[in-house]
């Protein structure tokens, strides 16, 4: 097992397989070391792992989630007369693509015969 220290020998973390680049190997550790382990709970003094007497927990503060604002105007009936128009609004625009699509294969098609037709204009003289 190694274990990587900071400069006040304080143990941050430890690999059981594996190492770090400016790890310490260890051979004997607390039976509870693994199962208490926090980094800078331990301390590792000559040579020994023993438990840091001035660790404190650490309370990370993140800011407070901000529900978003819902602040939308209107009546539940044209809130809703909204979403009807929208998906109104996706399947025209689903329509839409579909008609592009079958347009496009058209043309490429149309590409296809008279590159065809042309061969075999060439072909002909």
């Amino acid at each position: 097992m190694q274990i990587l220290i900071n400069t006040n020998d304080e143990i941050i973390n430890y690999a059981i397989v594996g190492g770090f680049e400016d790890g310490i190997e260890i051979d004997n550790i607390p039976s509870d070391f693994i199962r208490n382990f926090k980094p800078r709970y331990y301390l590792f003094n000559e040579g020994q792992i023993e438990v840091n007497n001035e660790y404190k927990e650490e309370t990370e503060t993140f800011p407070p989630i901000e529900p978003p604002n819902l602040n939308l105007s209107g009546t539940d009936e044209e809130l809703r007369k909204m979403f009807a128009n929208m998906q109104i609004q996706i399947v025209q625009g689903n329509v839409m693509v579909s008609e592009l699509t079958q347009q496009n294969a058209r043309l490429a098609q149309e590409i296809v015969e008279t590159k065809q037709e042309l061969e075999k204009l060439k072909g002909d003289n």
